[in-house]
């Protein structure tokens, strides 16, 4: 049998059974519980008419039972469809009937969100599941045609059902799916094997092995969280999560599960660097901190280099694609954390507007990568597909990922930003990556989310919500006084917005939640 994740974890239930493979919070699930309970959860989706290539749907938050779900799909060869819990109704409205999903399993509520009530509120016609199963503390009263509780769902569905479905060579294994702001949402069919092989490749790359304990900042529903964890567990490790990100909980549980690895982004990072009493926590255990979704001050990666001696790992990567390129201060220490290089395992080109690749130094142009885990489509979007994934004369698929990038010596690239993200400021362009980097070494600033607006002047105006420590008083002024002689002042933001919180725990800020709350 061709090696994949469950040939995996049936290796390590048999070599280790009571070895925790998951725990969030104080919740664990072992490698053989992880067998015993997806046996029992595919055996209710098999009885509820789910079979291969049928789509599951997933609104939930960082729980066991998310997991459980989801492995339970692929187990019998089923596609999980992972929706971000915060989703509405007008979300799911959209989401819902776009990736055909036939059975839904959900969580009552995710922080304000009512997730029941929003699905109950979707138009029948749009609410195209056979059946949605709720979890939660008040879900036993749900048992009709179309909703019923998990309780009523293992109590008349379940049984010992254990075959383990063995994917075909092309097979699709989950939709990750944006709901995107308005229009179709952009659904991305990941690749099976690609998926697998770029999980086990990275982790040789990082060196884990099974006594790796990895603790992530990001969420499970986000592709790029969850991949990032199978890095782990592919070695026989332990990954945790999260039910929401808390800067002190998520210190208590480094120290006290003795974590050898932690995930950040660089918000997350300066959240957590800015905790009270920082140095009192025991973080002698971590070995890396992996960086990823967002550009990474050299500020905050020396922070941990030189002063807690933590080797930091930071990636471009994608949904469409999981890892692409790398800094790793072992092997590119004295350099800015925004020069990457290739992996062993990936390729790229940087591409003019043609498409040609841009062999001259200093030029910018789009970053586009070959992994395995590049996807073959995104799901129902044959025009989209067409434009970001090309296949070469060897089958290699290769993707456009919208980063803009410039060649520099030694075969290394250094990021100038996303495409999608810069902002036309007059007769100059503003990345807004590059705008956050300079505000996170503030040191009255927490965490910051630039992105722009409308002006009948100067076209698109720089706009930026900030988080403060402790919830400190800082204006613009300050601001444009801090930025002379960091960055030209057209880049100093034109609006500064001071929120009590930045969205922050999918690893990537969350703009349109902020727009929404700040709008209120």
């Amino acid at each position: 049998m061709k090696e994949n994740f469950f040939s995996k974890y049936v290796e390590y239930a048999a070599k280790t059974p009571d070895k925790v493979l998951l725990r969030i919070d104080d919740n664990e699930l072992t490698y053989s519980d992880f067998l015993d309970r997806t046996a029992v959860m595919s055996s209710g989706m098999r009885n509820l008419g789910i079979s291969k290539d049928d789509k599951v749907g997933i609104i939930m938050p960082n729980s066991i039972d998310w997991y459980i779900v989801f492995w339970s799909a692929v187990r019998i060869g089923a596609q999980p469809v992972p929706i971000d819990p915060q989703s509405g109704v007008m979300e799911l409205s959209r989401l819902i009937p776009a990736t055909k999903v036939k059975i839904c399993f959900a969580a009552e509520k995710y922080k304000t969100n009512n997730i029941k009530d929003a699905v109950k509120k979707v138009e029948p016609d749009k609410l195209t599941v056979e059946r949605v199963v709720f979890f939660g503390e008040n879900a036993d009263s749900e048992n009709s045609d179309k909703f019923i509780s998990s309780s009523v769902f293992f109590s008349k569905y379940t049984d010992d059902y254990s075959e383990i479905y063995v994917p075909e060579e092309n097979h699709v294994m989950n939709l990750a799916c944006t709901s995107g702001s308005t229009g179709t949402p952009k659904m991305l069919s990941i690749p099976y094997y690609g998926f697998y092989q770029a999980a086990v490749d990275m982790g040789a790359y990082l060196g884990f092995s099974e006594n790796e304990v990895m603790m992530l900042g990001m969420t499970l529903y986000h592709q790029g969280g969850f991949g990032m964890g199978l890095q782990t567990t592919v070695n026989g490790g332990t990954v945790m999560y999260q039910p929401q990100f808390n800067a002190a909980t998520f210190l208590e549980t480094v120290q006290k599960y003795k974590v050898t690895v932690i995930q950040l982004t660089s918000t997350l990072a300066k959240v957590l660097l800015s905790t009270p009493d920082f140095d009192k926590y025991d973080l002698s255990s971590v070995k890396a901190c992996y960086f990823a979704g967002e550009v990474l001050p050299k500020e905050i990666a020396d922070t941990f280099v030189e002063k807690l001696g933590i080797r930091v790992i930071n990636v471009i990567g994608s949904s469409e694609t999981a890892t692409m390129v790398v800094w790793d201060s072992d092997k590119d220490r004295g350099t800015d954390p925004s020069d990457f290089r290739k992996l062993p395992f990936t390729d790229f080109i940087v591409a003019d507007a043609n498409g040609n690749n841009i062999e001259a130094e200093e030029e910018v142009g789009e970053l586009v990568i070959y992994t395995t885990a590049v996807i073959p489509d995104y799901y129902g979007n044959p025009e989209l597909s067409a434009e970001k994934i090309k296949t070469d004369s060897e089958g290699r698929r290769w993707f456009f990922t919208g980063d803009l990038v410039k060649r520099i010596p030694d075969g290394k690239v250094r990021f100038a930003g996303r495409s999608k993200r810069i902002i036309k400021r007059g007769g100059n362009l503003v990345h807004a990556e590059e705008v956050e980097a300079c505000l996170l070494t503030h040191e009255k600033i927490e965490a910051a989310a630039v992105t722009d607006d409308l002006h009948p002047v100067i076209g698109q105006q720089i706009i930026a919500y900030i988080q403060t420590v402790d919830n400190q008083k800082i204006t613009r002024g300050e601001i444009a006084k801090f930025f002379e002689g960091k960055l030209s002042a057209y880049k100093v933001p034109d609006k500064v917005i001071v929120v009590e919180e930045i969205p922050k725990d999918v690893g990537k800020v969350q703009f349109k939640y902020l727009r929404e709350q700040n709008n209120k």
